[in-house]
């Protein structure tokens, strides 16, 4: 029941008001309208000629509108800002509260012409010397009763010459006002005395707002649109104040209150106040920020309009920037690409122009525009029609003012308090009797000019593109800075001040979130899978069955797990950033420079750049970690040059040979006689060429960095490329890999082609060598160069080796394999975990005779005599057992030869790899795979770091010059060391003293 009550208290309320907006008549129900749908202003601009005679131009509005009725005989002035009385009528009153327009009435023919309803043209009309308009209650009269509220009365503004005593040239202050040629009276000026409180009680300047009451009453007495513009421009010097009885309580009250579109008809005062200064706070206002205007313009073709703090108009025209561009008459700009008196282009990126404004140049603005520069703006969204006639509409652009409300520089813009018009510029003046102490030919004369100053800091256009390239309503953002001109400010302080124009494309933001939240964390799961697959490698490379071995123990402790996981981690990591950073990089500047309809603007990273510099910053360090703790590894591997010939020395140093291993191995290499006389410089020069293989890569640093500079320097010379770092860096990275995958091609297709694969050309040199290498990465894994001469033996004359060739090209002696009936000489290899054992125990006299040799302090002759003789027995015993091994000639120790499954080659890993204590795998290896242990294997892990720090180092100092040799320099650098470290491994290893490599 309660419910229903209320109900219908609300339905006859409403009745009520509507009722009552009828009642007032058409104008007041225009009115409360144009309240209702403040928050979308778009105005249909008509020029002034467009005017007839009997219509005023509305400068609100932009549009022509009748002076009044036909039978009020008005007419528009010439200026066409204001309505008179036609030329054969004289002007009873200039404004009528009643009838809202001026009153005429006919003159009359004669003077003594009886006519009803002329006026006669007396003498007192005409005169010259009258000071003074009347502004009173008009009398009552029969058809009005007047009202008990003062302010309700009609008022009328008389003309001089047509007072009803005669008297027009003495305003008697005891009775009335005077303001500058009115004399108000005190009863019809009284309900706007209030407004002397507001510069009474606070800081406000009397110079601007002593005649606040007379512009207020004006404005809302009588309708006077000067004053009303004048009172809009007071508001704006009091910073939009919300108080009781400021400049804007008028403004505020009707247009950002509903109690004005409640109550409109109720009251004269309430109807809107002219001109639209505010926007209505609430959704609609923050639902027209966001939607389309639906035009897509190409140029962003702005208007505005300038008052003079009166209220006259100074200018209307089309806006560029440079009327607010404060740097261009002192300043210096740093963005001089861009130039502020030209057409603002649709959706191109320009940079921000900042400069230093000191207070001298502060103050010689304020000379130009303090105080007397008001300014609104608006869009053109004129649409392409077919008739000839083109018809103008502008859009009015709400100005967000960051600094004169807290909820203005917060997120939510239903909260935002948005105005129309605004001033660059604002000064507070000091007293007169001040600054005319003072030369004004000292510098100290301008400080003494004003109390302080305060000027726009920042300003900024700021538009959102929707579908099919349509342009939101742009949002005017400004800030403003105070400047206290106190005794201690100085001419030479310098301010700040920026200007730019930014926009947004809805819902691009959204798609770059795709990139971080979707892509990334899958790229990080791909790297963590693979560095778990990695790890189980890892260990069933070294432990494939539980043993109780030393080894065994000792190489699968979950430590060695672990760190095996975090590098392989650390390196697919890398990877992961970096393809993240590039797949972003090539997708979105793809996207940009191959789009119609607009999708991506400039600039494009826009608020990813924090997040790119971490994920590229991150790419280098865990990629450069993993490089070195990785050319750490594959130059300290266990290296063996297996001589299927085993070189002797001479008979007077001859060194007893032992046979420590009870083989039944009935090889040549295996038996040693005394007579032999073999040389040992074929170990040498293999050792030599293994390190010459090591230091070539497949691409050249120097060749990659001579070509990407000038060709990327081609594209950055472009102006709309040199502005976008996203679109500098897609070349940088487009440029980087055609470079690298042409340098790739042409290594395989003509160098290769032309001058034979090295890696092939390595192996080849071994079996012509009679040297096979035997290499352990790790405790169970490793590489196998079978490098065994089909001939027998390699250590002979020019002429044998000759023929020696000659029978291999005509395919007349036996295969080159492991396998007989195979050429194929490189191997993947998983040896017993015995061997292990084995070796190092063969190996154990050999190091404790390095150490000796490595002593710093001297020793004996004889010693050192033993130390070589003991290391010279271990080679020798080592390539006797090795040799055994390759040739299934131990019993408790042998291998299976198989190739690898299409998964195992993928995931560079061994499946069913049968390693057990006494039993190993030898997989075939067509690719060469013991290339991982060279430079050349690694060339695209380099690569891949070259690219980070290439990427990083021009993110970092914007000059690619610098980024290119920080990169070639890192290259040489690792290059040296790994070619240090591998001299020392195979010196180690091999027991070949470094004078003998080169």
């Amino acid at each position: 029941m309660w419910v229903f009550v209320k109900q219908c208290f609300l339905c006859v309320n409403v009745f009520f008001q509507v009722l009552a907006v009828f009642a007032s008549g058409h104008g007041n129900a225009h009115s409360t309208l144009l309240l209702a749908n403040s928050s979308h202003t778009t105005y249909s601009f008509h020029q002034m000629s467009e005017c007839k005679h009997d219509e005023f131009y509305d400068l609100d509005t932009f549009s022509c509108v009748a002076c009044g009725k036909e039978d009020e005989n008005l007419q528009s002035t010439p200026d066409k800002f204001s309505c008179e009385c036609a030329a054969n009528y004289v002007t009873i009153a200039l404004y009528d509260t009643q009838h809202h327009n001026p009153l005429c009435a006919e003159k009359c023919s004669d003077i003594l012409s009886t006519d009803k309803g002329c006026q006669v043209a007396t003498a007192n009309n005409s005169k010259t010397h009258c000071d003074f308009k009347l502004v009173n209650f008009t009398d009552p009269n029969n058809d009005f009763t007047p009202r008990s509220v003062a302010s309700t009365r009609p008022i009328r503004l008389t003309p001089a010459g047509m007072h009803a005593n005669g008297i027009c040239n003495i305003c008697d202050l005891k009775y009335n006002y005077r303001y500058l040629d009115y004399c108000i009276a005190n009863e019809v000026l009284k309900p706007y005395l209030k407004y002397n409180s507001f510069w009474q009680s606070t800081s406000a300047n009397a110079v601007h707002f002593g005649d606040l009451k007379f512009v207020v009453f004006f404005c809302l007495a009588l309708r006077n649109n000067t004053a009303c513009s004048q009172l809009a421009n007071l508001c704006i010097m009091s910073h939009y104040s919300s108080d009781k009885n400021s400049p804007c309580s008028a403004f505020l009250l009707t247009q950002v209150s509903d109690v004005a579109v409640k109550y409109a008809s109720m009251d004269e005062h309430l109807r809107a106040t002219k001109p639209s200064l505010f926007y209505k706070k609430g959704k609609e206002t923050a639902k027209m920020l966001t939607e389309p205007l639906g035009v897509s313009p190409k140029q962003l073709q702005f208007f505005s309009t300038a008052y003079h703090l009166d209220g006259n108009l100074r200018r209307w025209g089309a806006f560029k920037m440079s009327h607010v561009n404060l740097c261009q008459m002192h300043a210096q700009s740093d963005a001089a690409d861009w130039k502020p008196q030209q057409e603002i282009q649709f959706a191109r990126f320009s940079k921000p122009i900042r400069c230093e404004l000191t207070v001298e140049n502060l103050i010689d603005l304020a000379k130009i525009y303090a105080n007397n520069n008001f300014l609104s703006l608006f869009l053109n969204i004129s649409r392409e029609t077919s008739s000839d006639v083109k018809r103008v509409s502008l859009e009015a652009l709400p100005i967000l003012i960051e600094d004169i409300t807290a909820e203005n520089s917060r997120a939510p813009a239903a909260e935002w308090q948005l105005v129309k018009r605004f001033q660059l510029i604002e000064a507070q003046p000091r007293h007169a009797r001040i600054h005319d102490q003072q030369s004004k030919y000292e510098d100290d004369f301008k400080l003494s000019l004003y109390r302080s100053l305060r000027y726009m800091e920042s300003f900024e256009i700021h538009y959102e593109i929707h579908d099919h390239n349509q342009i939101g309503i742009p949002l005017v953002k400004l800030r403003y800075r105070h400047v206290d001109l106190s005794a201690n400010a100085t001419l030479n302080a310098v301010h700040p001040f920026k200007l730019q124009i930014t926009f947004e494309r809805i819902a691009e933001a959204t798609q770059r979130k795709f990139m971080f939240e979707v892509m990334l964390p899958a790229f990080l799961f791909i790297a963590l899978t693979m560095a778990m697959l990695q790890m189980l490698n890892y260990r069933k490379r070294h432990n494939a069955l539980t043993t109780t071995t030393a080894a065994a123990t000792e190489c699968c402790t979950p430590s060695s797990c672990l760190l095996e996981f975090l590098l392989h981690l650390s390196s697919y990591t890398a990877n992961a950033a970096l393809l993240c950073f590039v797949l972003y990089i090539l997708v979105y500047p793809v996207q940009f420079l191959t789009q119609r309809s607009l999708a991506i603007t400039l600039p494009i990273i826009k608020d990813d750049q924090r997040s790119l510099e971490i994920l590229i910053y991150a790419a280098v360090l865990l990629k450069l970690i993993f490089i070195c703790v990785h050319f750490w590894r594959i130059s300290h591997f266990d290296l063996f040059l297996i001589d299927w010939e085993r070189p002797r020395s001479c008979e007077a140093n001859h060194f007893t040979l032992k046979n420590n291993l009870d083989t039944s191995s009935v090889c040549s290499s295996v038996r040693t006689f005394a007579t032999e006389n073999i040389s040992t410089w074929r170990i040498i020069f293999i050792a030599n060429e293994w390190i010459r293989l090591s230091a070539k890569q497949k691409h050249s640093a120097a060749w990659q960095g001579l070509l990407v500079l000038p060709l990327v320097q081609v594209f950055l010379s472009a102006r709309w490329i040199s502005q976008d770092l996203a679109l500098q860096l897609f070349f940088i990275v487009t440029t980087s890999l055609l470079i690298y995958i042409i340098q790739l091609l042409v290594c395989s297709f003509i160098f290769y082609r032309l001058f034979g694969d090295p890696l092939q050309k390595f192996i080849d040199l071994c079996s012509l060598s009679n040297i096979s290498v035997f290499m352990l990465l790790e405790q169970s894994f490793g590489f196998y160069i079978h490098g065994r001469s089909p001939n027998g033996f390699a250590d002979t004359d020019m002429y044998s080796m000759l023929a020696q060739m000659h029978r291999n090209s005509q395919h007349r002696c036996s295969r080159k394999g492991l396998l007989g009936d195979s050429d194929q000489q490189s191997y993947i290899i998983l040896p017993p975990l015995n061997l292990r054992i084995y070796f190092e125990k063969l190996l154990a006299p050999y190091q404790r005779s390095y150490s000796i040799s490595q002593a710093h302090f001297q020793k004996e002759i004889n010693t050192i005599d033993a130390a070589m003789e003991r290391s010279s027995a271990t080679f020798n015993n080592l390539n006797r057992f090795l040799c055994a091994f390759i040739d299934h000639a131990i019993k408790d120790m042998d291998y299976i030869i198989k190739e690898k499954t299409f998964v195992e080659k993928l995931l560079n890993c061994e499946c069913d790899n049968y390693l057990t204590e006494n039993k190993g795998t030898f997989y075939i290896d067509n690719a060469k795979s013991f290339d991982q242990l060279l430079l050349y294997g690694n060339s695209l892990n380099i690569f891949i770091m070259e690219l980070a720090l290439l990427l990083a180092a021009y993110m970092l100092t914007n000059n690619l010059i610098a980024a290119v040799a920080i990169v070639y320099i890192l290259n040489k650098l690792l290059q040296h060391i790994y070619i240090n470290w591998l001299r020392q491994n195979v010196t180690t290893k091999t027991s070949i003293d470094q004078r003998f490599l080169m």
